[in-house]
């Protein structure tokens, strides 16, 4: 960095009113002074702003235009402040790492993930509320360069999420800024409020056979795809009828039908992506007008299960893949995508989209996620993607207490 380069932080704060930035701007360009870094906040009528001013090139003396601001801000009834801006600070400010950690929560939200953030040496270099009438979605802008262990800062705030009931997400700044077009929901328990492959057990007879080898591949002891060939095999012989009674009984999750509608009526293409059967997603596709839908394909003869899955096991890997296509084929990047899922089937997926979200789930979905979200509280991704409370309507966080 040139020596010669003279670098001033001016703050001003006071009663907000319109003109502010106009008139000390014109005051830097009257002097030649530049302007590397500016940042305005205005709460509650009360103004924030802060300049870092380059005066290598300035007309007059340093004084001089510390002066001028000053007299400035006297007649517009700001205090002003100014200090002298150091090389080290200008490479630290070059040098930052920043993530946004969006929560929802109240003031004990705020004290507990601080802290958090203090014991891990994250920096807040920016707190805003993200919702008009309550202050129920709160976003903090994080420096993360002097952590020494992220992952471990990223256990320990979701970690704290569950702790307090809320919801949390913790993205990097690039993909933050990347708007979301294409969404990917996990069917069973995510979209839907019900495991389908047990109401199918229940009216099979064979429930406690399936839970056994659920419980089997939930513990590592067979895979996902030996388990479903397993559980659909004992499925055998159970009516389409049956099939046709569960679909249409199916119950979908809190909040997921405004969700969707809401996402579509922006622009969103929105689809499923489960390790359940073709049976009931294609049934919900049509239902919700989703733009795809990829499940595992029942194989059904007179009018009955054969026992059998036809196809490609949609599994954990496939799940990824299937990501990674449908991206491809839309012409949408990676960091521009939303997977939402409950379960182990899911780890990849997630964490293969731009923002992965952990819907009710354990603690091993969550390391592969961006985003920790409470069961019946979907509502809330709106919020994280950006999307303003005008178009929400009349659905926004501040209906209920979080």
């Amino acid at each position: 960095m040139d020596e010669k380069r003279d670098f001033v932080m001016v703050t001003v704060s006071g009663p907000d009113q319109p003109g502010i930035t106009s008139a000390f701007s014109k005051i830097l360009v009257d002097n030649q002074v530049e302007i590397v870094d500016i940042e305005q906040a205005s709460l509650q009528d009360f103004l924030g702003l802060s300049f870092l001013l380059d005066m290598s090139g300035a007309k007059q003396s340093k004084d001089g235009v510390l002066k001028d601001l000053l007299f400035e801000a006297s007649r517009l009834r700001l205090t002003l402040n100014f200090r002298l801006f150091s090389e080290k600070e200008m490479k630290a400010r070059n040098n930052k790492n920043l993530f946004v950690l969006t929560y929802f929560g109240d003031t004990r939200a705020l004290l507990e993930i601080s802290n958090i953030l203090a014991e891990e040496n994250a920096n807040i270099e920016m707190i805003s509320n993200l919702t008009r009438h309550c202050a129920s979605c709160v976003e903090l802008t994080i420096d993360v360069n002097g952590v020494k262990n992220l992952s471990h800062l990223k256990e320990r705030v979701l970690a704290k999420s569950h702790e307090l009931n809320i919801d949390l997400a913790l993205q990097k700044m690039e993909a933050y800024r990347k708007n979301k077009r294409l969404v990917f929901f996990d069917m069973d328990s995510t979209l839907v409020d019900m495991e389908l492959i047990d109401e199918m057990a229940h009216r099979a007879g064979v429930f406690k056979e399936v839970s056994r080898i659920t419980e089997k591949a939930r513990r590592g002891d067979i895979d996902f795809e030996e388990a479903l060939i397993q559980r659909v095999a004992l499925l055998k012989g159970l009516k389409v009828e049956e099939l046709e009674r569960i679909r249409n009984k199916m119950k979908l999750s809190a909040g997921a039908e405004d969700l969707v509608e809401t996402l579509k009526g922006l622009g969103y293409k929105l689809g499923l992506v489960s390790g359940g059967f073709d049976y009931f997603a294609n049934f919900l596709k049509e239902r919700l007008g989703l733009d795809f839908s990829f499940a595992n394909q029942l194989e059904i003869k007179n009018g009955a299960l054969t026992g059998k899955v036809l196809g490609k096991i949609v599994d954990n890997t496939y799940k990824a893949k299937i990501v990674n296509m449908v991206s491809s084929e839309e012409g949408v990047l990676l960091d521009q995508t939303v997977a939402i899922g409950d379960g182990a089937n899911d780890v990849l997926m997630l964490g293969q989209a731009g923002l992965g979200i952990a819907y009710n789930a354990k603690e091993k979905l969550e390391r592969a996620a961006n985003m920790s979200l409470g069961r019946a509280r979907l509502k809330n991704i709106l919020y994280i993607l950006g999307i303003s409370e005008e178009e929400m309507g009349s659905w926004n966080v501040c209906d209920r207490p979080v």
